[in-house]
């Protein structure tokens, strides 16, 4: 289980970077790779057949035509490879929605969300700290707008909307070195 977490968050950070470059891939994985392995294996399976009337120019125009084939199909591929790391966050979510459906606090991002009594969904910040010269109202503020945020677009996912639609939604921010009391306690 451990090696399939590994293998995806490994897939998600190298997609991060290729999807950058969507016509690079397109080219390297529908032309060069696809059309290159096209075009020379029907080329070699040619050549056993007929090898009197092979000559390098039909290499060379099966590398052109294949090579514009596998176009389309590197499109697909970066489509779908795009789809799913698009989709990362809707997975993460529907498991976290299981987490809560069997009354575990469940960690997203700088969030923490409990289901309390199957009444009240507590959302609370994961991380927020202030200095002694901050102005303390001005930063609450500015924590417990991030928190909402945050909600929202978790709340954006149908499942996580459709789930808690019943709900109270129960906004709390802590102090991170005082984990006793909330700051901010607000239901919305």
């Amino acid at each position: 289980m451990e090696e399939t977490i590994t293998r995806q968050e490994k897939f998600y950070k190298n997609w991060e970077e290729k999807r950058k470059k969507k016509w690079q891939y397109v080219f390297l994985h529908g032309t060069v790779y696809w059309g290159s392995f096209m075009a020379i294996s029907t080329f070699i399976i040619n050549y056993y057949s007929h090898p009197e009337d092979l000559k390098l120019v039909d290499l060379i125009t099966r590398m052109i035509v294949f090579g514009i084939g596998g176009i389309p199909g590197g499109i697909m591929e970066f489509n779908r490879n795009d789809k799913i790391y698009l989709n990362k966050d809707n997975a993460e979510i529907i498991n976290g929605i299981k987490k809560l459906k069997a009354g575990k606090v469940w960690k997203h991002d700088n969030l923490i969300l409990s289901n309390l009594n199957n009444e009240t969904l507590v959302v609370r910040n994961k991380l927020f700290w202030f200095d002694q010269s901050d102005n303390l109202d001005e930063k609450l503020t500015e924590c417990y707008n991030a928190v909402v945020d945050d909600y929202k677009k978790i709340n954006k996912e149908p499942e996580f909307e459709k789930f808690f639609q019943k709900y109270k939604v129960r906004i709390q921010i802590f102090e991170v070195l005082d984990n006793e009391t909330p700051k901010i306690d607000k239901i919305i």
